[in-house]
């Protein structure tokens, strides 16, 4: 502790300021032209952070310098401690009307139409110069909003939430989903009548899988797994023409329509938590904190209109 204080010690707000600015930049030249100082002194400076973080944090490629793996990992929480260092010492004042920067989010595709539209309505009014950046949920989720790629996530939480955390915005039901000419697509679906049809899985549904695999298990029966994706339309397309079956969240939003199939209540699966997913940073820094309360009124709007 005594050894890490030392080397805190030989540092200035003033270095960590230009080497944020040096990863984003990644140039000597211009980084000196905008802090208005000498290039040698940036030199210098950039040496000094080296020797006290043991890494060589910025490394010469052709004309550019590019991060290293060490520089990229601590950049998203350097930058958020400073910011909430700026605040606490200056009491500066978060004005949502002049913020700029990037909320970057994952989210389903089964759901996120209404979302979406809430949103972006919201940010429209209250963050009129900060870009939304919007990915679909992938199994990568909990890994991306680590490394800080992502800033949020709205879906159901996975296995693997190191670092991350996971706070619920309401239940979600499920539907099962089946091809308008499937045997059983005018009466319903019973539980018994789950595993005599192939299955297709969307794979960042975790909870739900292994409920079914539960269900297989108390029946004795063995689940066929015909397809599986992270993606809900490839899953859905790949319902057309076909006695599978897929499990759904019933999200009211009419992603289902589009398609060929049609949809039948799952009482059997029980309701799931939607949660918002983010990383410990959101919290300490004034556009995520702003950003996160906003996300959970669009969500809270959208379920209560459903």
């Amino acid at each position: 502790m005594h050894n890490a204080f030392e080397q805190l010690a030989a540092l200035d707000l003033k270095m960590l300021r230009m080497l944020l600015l040096l990863i984003e930049t990644k140039n000597l030249s211009r980084t000196a032209e905008i802090l208005e100082i000498q290039q040698s002194t940036v030199s210098y400076q950039l040496g000094k952070l080296r020797e006290a973080l043991g890494d060589p944090l910025l490394i010469r490629c052709g004309r550019n310098l590019e991060p290293s793996p060490y520089a990229i990992q601590i950049q998203p929480a350097l930058t958020a401690q400073l910011q909430s260092l700026e605040n606490l010492l200056f009491e500066s004042q978060f004005d949502p009307l002049k913020a700029t920067g990037t909320l970057r989010i994952a989210c389903h595709r089964n759901g996120a139409r209404s979302f979406i539209h809430a949103l972006i309505s919201q940010m429209n009014k209250t963050l009129p110069q900060v870009r939304l950046d919007i990915v679909d949920w992938n199994e990568r989720v909990p890994e991306m909003l680590r490394e800080a790629r992502l800033d949020f996530a709205i879906g159901f939480a996975p296995d693997n939430l190191s670092q991350v955390t996971a706070s619920p915005l309401g239940k979600i039901n499920y539907q099962v989903v089946m091809a308008n000419t499937h045997p059983l697509a005018c009466t319903p679906l019973t539980e018994s009548q789950l595993f005599d049809y192939p299955h297709i899985v969307v794979n960042t549904h975790e909870a739900v899988e292994r409920w079914l695999n539960y269900l297989a298990t108390k029946h004795h029966q063995h689940r066929n797994i015909a397809f599986s994706s992270s993606s809900m339309e490839f899953a859905a397309m790949a319902l057309a023409g076909t006695d599978r079956l897929m499990f759904a969240a019933e999200t009211k939003d009419r992603f289902f329509q589009q398609y060929d199939v049609s949809t039948h209540p799952a009482p059997f699966i029980p309701a799931q938590s939607l949660c918002l997913l983010f990383h410990e940073r959101a919290s300490l820094d004034p556009l995520r904190m702003f950003g996160k309360s906003m996300i959970e009124e669009a969500v809270s709007t959208v379920l209560k209109s459903g």
